[in-house]
């Protein structure tokens, strides 16, 4: 009587507790049949299912679970972003293909990664051993061999189960038995310890998020910084853009003034016509030659000039040129019978 009225209890008890959200991730490498489980339990039909391409998100109630799936893609490519999905995780569903046995070992590696997570260290892993259909499928025994199961799950402390399976045999209330089994066992050590992982769950979703904001503000800073760099480059080559182009305009001014400062200082130091000097002048009378040493007639630019010519320097005027011949000397000859003489020409 006593026993009957405690289980009423138990059971009233249980039917009032609202409904757990508990989230779990699917992982497992590509073609290993994840999304085809997930379609399956949420009742459609697994045939004919497309390679996952990043994730996609199924919500689905078993039992008092509201139960969000995170089906994760499982490309080379795409398993970066598994360990963004870890924090908010309650439980790990890794699906193996039992067919492929020429993958087993990279299957070991990435099982061991996720395992060795320290956002998934101690929560319980439900281990599907897919494609038992298919010829030459490994048994249960030789998965856990070649997985070394028994050794990850005790370094990581994670409650493990292992399930052979075959997700497209059926789906909806006809979904592989072992499926619903495995699924079943997952939920039911996830509500054991629920509180514990929950507050897990909380912690580490909020110091992710922490993360983040801190990756978010670091990269915000690296690309200000690049910006300001490239601004900055810009503008010391627009300055040295400007100041070649300015060298390049006052260049011809410069040369002019230089000249004509030159000049000026030829003026100051020599006069314009050698000549009027007085060392001209003592050397004219003297005979000698002047010793100083005259500087040489620079043509400048603009300011060209004749050079200064002397008398002896000047060149002697050309020969008249000859207009008549000279006429002979004129001879006398006598004529005869006459008295004068003929001219002869």
């Amino acid at each position: 009587m006593f026993s009957l009225m405690a289980n009423c209890c138990n059971w009233l008890k249980r039917w009032r507790e609202p409904a757990r959200k508990v989230t779990l991730v699917m992982v497992g490498l590509d073609n290993a049949g994840k999304t085809a489980t997930v379609r399956g339990i949420q009742g459609e039909n697994p045939q004919d299912v497309a390679p996952t391409v990043g994730f996609s998100k199924v919500d689905l109630k078993q039992g008092k679970f509201e139960v969000t799936i995170f089906d994760l893609g499982g490309g080379k490519r795409i398993r970066g972003i598994w360990k963004n999905y870890y924090s908010e995780s309650h439980g790990v569903v890794f699906v193996v293909d039992s067919s492929d046995v020429q993958r087993i070992q990279e299957t070991r590696e990435t099982m061991a990664e996720v395992l060795q997570h320290p956002r998934i260290a101690g929560k319980p892993v439900l281990v599907l051993a897919n494609k038992q259909d298919q010829e030459g499928a490994l048994a249960e025994a030789d998965i856990i061999e070649n997985l070394s199961l028994e050794k990850l799950v005790n370094e990581n402390k994670c409650l493990c189960q292992i399930e052979p399976c075959s997700a497209v045999l059926g789906y909806g209330k006809k979904v592989d038995k072992s499926i619903k089994k495995g699924l079943k066992w997952l939920l039911n050590n996830i509500a054991k310890d629920y509180e514990a992982i929950a507050e897990r769950v909380q912690r580490d979703t909020a110091e992710q998020r922490a993360q983040e904001e801190q990756d978010k503000k670091e990269r915000a800073a690296r690309v200000r910084q690049i910006r300001e760099e490239r601004c900055n480059d810009d503008k010391e080559k627009e300055r040295r853009r400007v100041r070649e182009e300015e060298a390049r305009t006052n260049s011809p001014k410069m040369d002019t003034n230089r000249e004509e400062e030159e000049e000026d200082e030829e003026e100051e130091e020599e006069p314009d016509d050698p000549r009027q000097t007085p060392e001209n002048a003592v050397s004219a009378k003297t005979g000698e030659p002047d010793k100083k040493k005259t500087r040489k007639l620079h043509l400048k630019r603009k300011h060209r000039v004749d050079p200064l010519r002397t008398e002896a320097e000047s060149p002697a005027p050309p020969p008249p040129p000859e207009l008549f011949k000279p006429l002979p000397p004129l001879a006398n000859r006598p004529q005869p019978n006459g008295d004068a003489q003929d001219v002869v020409l």
